[in-house]
């Protein structure tokens, strides 16, 4: 099982699942991606060094576990549509006002 738990990276329930999964498969896209290069351009030292400082990247984990990392400690985010987040901001609201009527 991959650590942090969904709990932990929904952060207050801003995220669902779906959201999780598809910045999980996203994310390993990206880190696949620059392992890629990194092994095709292992020749041009000076740019993978300035590359590499960017971001960390253990090789070693798989891409997923990689991605999750990055989103744990913040090097990569989930960015919503402005469609997604005034309907997520509308539904808080009437969530609030049923509470309050209680």
């Amino acid at each position: 099982m991959v650590k942090p738990s969904i709990a932990e990276l929904s952060k207050g329930n801003t995220y669902n699942r779906y959201m999780l999964v598809m910045m999980a498969a996203k994310g390993a896209k990206y880190v696949t991606d620059r392992e890629n290069f990194a092994k095709e351009h292992a020749d041009d030292a000076d740019m993978l060094y300035s590359m590499n400082n960017e971001i960390e990247l253990d090789f070693n984990n798989k891409p997923v576990k990689n991605a999750i990392k990055l989103f744990h400690e913040g090097k990569m985010q989930i960015k919503l549509p402005e469609e997604t987040i005034k309907a997520m901001e509308a539904h808080d609201k009437t969530t609030l006002n049923e509470v309050e009527a209680e």
